[in-house]
């Protein structure tokens, strides 16, 4: 199991179930504690400057694709389909490349808790969602 099948994890909601904020709370602890795993293993494996260097190139790819001009950075679904909003993406995409180039202030669990309303001929969900991993994946990386 890997930190990544945690936040994967979902469950289906069903009256007196528990809170979700509360089950979320865990699970981002859980993900958190498997990525600090993962990381220490990794660190030992291959040592410090390749963790880094692997690290390193995974945020890049990520900050080039959100460097992309707004309304243009992820697959677009069909005119007759939906997807996610794209002015609310673009404003996480924003805050997410800010947080890659300069450092500013972003959680893993504010990635993590970030949801978008749904357009037609919005972004194509399962792209957004993964430069979105890619981006808790960077984040628990670097601790």
């Amino acid at each position: 199991l890997r930190s990544s099948d945690v936040r994967a994890a979902a469950f289906p909601l069903v009256r007196g179930g528990y809170s979700v904020t509360a089950v979320d709370a865990a699970l981002g602890r859980v993900e958190d504690a498997f990525a600090a795993r993962e990381r220490e293993h990794a660190l030992s494996r291959l040592g410090a400057r390749a963790w880094v260097a692997e690290t390193r190139d995974t945020a890049q790819v990520v900050l080039d694709r959100l460097r992309r001009p707004r309304g243009s950075r992820f697959e677009r679904v069909g005119v007759l389909r939906y997807g996610y909003r794209v002015d609310e993406v673009d404003v996480v995409a924003d805050r997410v490349a800010r947080y890659l180039a300069a450092g500013d202030p972003v959680t893993p669990d504010q990635v993590r808790a970030v949801a978008f309303r749904m357009q037609r001929g919005g972004y194509r969900e399962a792209q957004v969602d993964a430069v979105l991993d890619a981006v808790v994946d960077v984040m628990l990386a670097v601790g």
